[in-house]
């Protein structure tokens, strides 16, 4: 009977192509599993070059698959979601109502004339009205999925700041691409704001790390897959602004991941931060009615 010794202990992960490394070279060896490992048993008279075979691999091949680092999960990203939802219920009664005995929608709309008039406010305000109840629920559904990610990664006040203004951004580059009758009103340009940052600060902090180049692209080939599934239905859909949206959160996501945020504990600068995601939606409606 012939005598095994044990060659290595490795992750499995790897114990597939170890196995293949030693099968390569004409090594004959067992696979068996132990906890939290898998061991490789050789023959005796194999197992000095079994272990230099594997030793050359894992050094080149570990680092690979070893857990990523994990992601700021920054705390009150309930209390963004809540403000999300409160303000887009909010306006929408205002408007259904016609509070104030004013017409919000069209106060608020934003169309082609915004820049002739120099109504800068509509970018902003047109991201809180929804033509209907469908509308409506669709957007809140996807912006809690999308922006919740964004407020752990980046700290509630300075992911809503982002969005708001990425998403006003982006409402105006899409202004500027359509023909003059073109009207929009609706907050999923925001949504795929908070996608596209999502996606690209996971891409850009993963990439800082040892990773296999899927790993890395992984958060933002997922952020497209959910941008073609769920930015380009319906017939009143504005493609445009949707694609520009998750442009725009792209552009923030790296720029955010490379700057220096608060830390995790630092809730000053987060409260502040949402406040004035709140002010810049507050001064536009009080502008548009001023």
């Amino acid at each position: 009977m012939e005598t095994l010794e044990l060659a290595a202990a490795i992750p499995p992960a790897l114990a597939s192509d170890c196995s293949l490394v030693l099968t390569s070279t004409g090594i004959r060896h067992e696979l068996r599993t132990a906890p939290g490992l898998v061991e490789v048993w050789v023959a005796a008279a194999d197992a000095g070059r079994a272990r230099a075979e594997l030793s050359a691999y894992l050094r080149e091949n570990l680092d690979h698959v070893r857990p990523l680092p994990d992601l700021p999960r920054h705390p009150h990203a309930l209390a963004g979601i809540v403000a999300y939802v409160l303000v887009l219920i909010g306006v929408t009664g205002a408007a259904l109502f016609r509070l104030g005995n004013r017409s919000w929608v069209d106060r608020g709309v934003l169309d082609i004339g915004v820049f002739e008039r120099g109504e800068w406010w509509r970018v902003f305000t047109a991201l809180t009205l929804h033509a209907d109840l469908g509308h409506l629920l669709a957007n809140l559904a996807f912006g809690v999925l999308f922006a919740w990610p964004a407020s752990q990664f980046l700290g509630v006040g300075v992911a809503w700041l982002a969005i708001v203004l990425g998403a006003g951004g982006a409402y105006a580059l899409d202004m500027l691409l359509h023909p003059p009758s073109h009207t929009v009103l609706g907050a999923s340009t925001a949504v795929f704001v908070a996608l596209g940052i999502t996606s690209a600060f996971s891409w850009r902090r993963r990439a800082s790390r040892r990773a296999t180049p899927f790993q890395r692209a992984a958060p933002l080939v997922a952020g497209l897959a959910l941008l073609a599934f769920t930015g380009a239905g319906g017939e009143r859909t504005d493609l445009m602004a949707h694609v520009l949206g998750f442009g725009v959160g792209v552009g923030t996501g790296i720029g955010l991941a490379h700057s220096r945020l608060p830390a995790m504990g630092d809730a000053r600068p987060q409260w502040i931060a949402g406040a004035a995601a709140l002010g810049v939606l507050a001064v536009s409606w009080a502008t548009a009615f001023a």
